[in-house]
Parts: C-alpha cells; sequence; structure tokens
C-alpha cells in the first residue's frame, strides 16, 4: 500500500514537473563568469520537449540582444551562423553549449560575477501558439586552459 502510495505521489509530481509550460523543461542553466569589456557571453542549458516546438528567440535583461548560433566545419574551418528558430522534434532534449548550437547572449550590460543568477527567457512556438519560458542561469568559474590547442607554442600563463 505504502509503495502504491509512494509511486502514485512520483507520478503527480513528475506531471506537475511537466505541466504549464507546453511541456516544456529548462534545466541545467548556466554561464561562464566574465572579464570586464566582454561583450558577449554562451547560455548552457538542457531544453527538453514533449511535443514538436519551435525556438524562436532567447534575451535577458543583462544584454542587447540574443542568438540561437550552430557551428559547423566547412572545407577545414570553423563557420559560425545565426538561425531565426530553431525546429526541435517532439520528445527532444537539445544540449545548448555542445554539438555546435549555441545561445549567445551579446551586449552585456555588467560583468557577471561567480554565484550570480541571470535571469534568461526563452520563446518557443508550440502548436502555433507562442510560449515564453523564464528560467535562471547560474554563473559559474571562468577557467582558462590553452590545452586544447595542438601547438607546442602556446602557453598556459597562469
Amino acid at each position: 500500500m505504502v509503495k502504491r502510495i509512494l509511486g502514485l505521489m512520483v507520478l503527480l509530481f513528475a506531471q506537475q514537473a511537466w505541466a504549464g509550460a507546453n511541456d516544456v523543461v529548462v534545466d541545467k542553466v548556466w554561464m561562464r563568469e566574465s572579464v570586464p569589456e566582454q561583450q558577449s557571453v554562451t547560455v548552457q542549458m538542457n531544453l527538453s520537449v514533449t511535443k514538436a516546438a519551435r525556438l524562436l528567440s532567447v534575451s535577458s535583461p543583462i544584454a542587447t540582444s540574443g542568438e540561437i548560433q550552430g557551428v559547423v566545419m566547412r572545407r577545414g574551418k570553423m563557420q559560425t551562423s545565426t538561425v531565426d528558430s530553431m525546429k526541435l522534434a517532439a520528445h527532444s532534449t537539445i544540449i545548448f553549449g555542445t554539438r555546435g548550437v549555441y545561445l549567445v547572449l551579446n551586449g552585456l550590460n555588467k560583468v557577471l560575477n561567480v554565484g550570480d543568477r541571470i535571469p534568461v527567457t526563452l520563446v518557443l512556438e508550440i502548436a502555433g501558439k507562442k510560449q515564453t519560458v523564464n528560467t535562471e542561469a547560474e554563473v559559474k568559474a571562468l577557467e582558462l586552459s590553452y590545452k586544447h590547442y595542438q601547438d607546442p607554442s602556446v602557453k598556459d600563463h597562469r
């Protein structure tokens, strides 16, 4: 009996986590701290949808604009392009910040410090209706490393 009640409670909690936002779940939202004069920052996050959707925009009060960017390798060079929107398949999760898909906030109007909580707004279109999703990004420490360069002349001067 106790197992059934616990199971029912878990199902109700899971249903509430998915309900109310047209089956959209945003989690693991973060960005790196910035340095003075830095103009843009990428937002890392997982965006899950249960219904087919289209991501229309990203914005934050700390930036003048936001972009959805794709990075691809063309003729041996990395090329970045901005897209107006991004199609999201039903029952899918997009991990922004990896695999060539990025959310970028441009025109930063403040320095981001470790521990700050930065509001981020996503606008999606689901079944022909616009849905606004508000979340917060945690600012994490900047990790400087040059180890990913294959050039031995590049040194880490920390």
